[in-house]
């Protein structure tokens, strides 16, 4: 991809989910993702109608006169994007540009997350660290992301390592933050990895999938290679039985993301390239809204 068409690229992104932040999600995501708690603001005059229990004693006593202490919510938080960049991942077999809509997602999240003046960071993975880029706040860091992700490369060995970057992700961010993890999820074993970050981070994890991730055609006899370990075969998908196969190991897949992530008690958004990810992430936000 050359480098003008990088730009035009990300300009795109930039402005569709600009506007689709603000439009779409203004408000939720700030109730949906909470503060870690109330710190202390000041103190004023008591007035009729304020909750006695803030009484501030020793003020009150005094001022002759009774005072009540205020609080404001510690707003302040990390979000953290841990996105695998794996062949499998980036493999677009419909009309849709899984990279692209990767990226559109996470920068409509940030862009919302920057409207609540959160700290934004990434991680980008594959069977190694491809890209780090430390929490910081600002429009000038979306776009960094947006970049990172555009002109990312898989490594020549494909196989996700989903150990490595959470094992790197605890070696950098001491922070508690949330974390929104985007894969396919294709590989699999990675319940312990995920039970280690989701001990002290929100975790959110967005399945990104192809519709043929889950389901073959009947169009004959196919030659496939494995995006995750470059093996090359021919299929019969006239076959009955291997469609079944396949559809079987695929609900396995499905599963085992469910199960694992309900464990950890990380939350999870289930997306297909080729529906509106837009009313997924609606849908998403007010139902960790009532959970709250």
């Amino acid at each position: 991809m050359d480098i003008s068409n990088i730009i035009r690229k990300v300009k795109k992104i930039e402005i569709t989910s600009k506007l689709l932040s603000n439009q779409q999600f203004a408000g939720v995501y700030h109730t949906a993702f909470k503060g870690k708690g109330m710190e202390f603001s000041e103190v004023r005059e008591y007035t009729y109608g304020d909750d006695i229990r803030h009484i501030d004693w020793n003020v009150s006593a005094r001022m002759k006169s009774p005072y009540v202490k205020l609080f404001h919510e510690e707003r302040e938080q990390t979000v953290m994007f841990m996105v695998d960049i794996s062949q499998s991942v980036l493999t677009s077999i419909g009309k849709t540009d899984r990279r692209e809509r990767i990226a559109e997602i996470v920068a409509t999240l940030a862009f919302s997350a920057n409207r609540s003046q959160d700290n934004i960071g990434l991680l980008l993975f594959d069977s190694e660290i491809k890209k780090y880029l430390p929490p910081k706040k600002g429009y000038q860091q979306i776009l960094q992301i947006i970049r990172a992700i555009m002109i990312a490369d898989s490594s020549v060995n494909n196989t996700t390592h989903f150990e490595t970057a959470v094992n790197y992700f605890c070696k950098v961010q001491k922070r508690n933050s949330i974390v929104f993890l985007l894969s396919d999820f294709l590989f699999d074993n990675y319940k312990n990895a995920l039970s280690i970050l989701s001990a002290k981070n929100d975790v959110i994890g967005v399945s990104v999938k192809d519709p043929l991730d889950d389901r073959l055609p009947d169009i004959g006899l196919v030659q496939i290679q494995d995006a995750e370990n470059n093996l090359v075969q021919w299929v019969d998908t006239s076959s009955e039985s291997y469609r079944a196969w396949y559809q079987q190991q695929a609900q396995y897949r499905n599963s085992y993301f469910k199960k694992v992530f309900l464990e950890a008690n990380a939350d999870i958004i289930m997306l297909s390239d080729q529906e509106d990810y837009i009313k997924k992430l609606q849908l998403f936000f007010h139902q960790r809204i009532k959970k709250n």
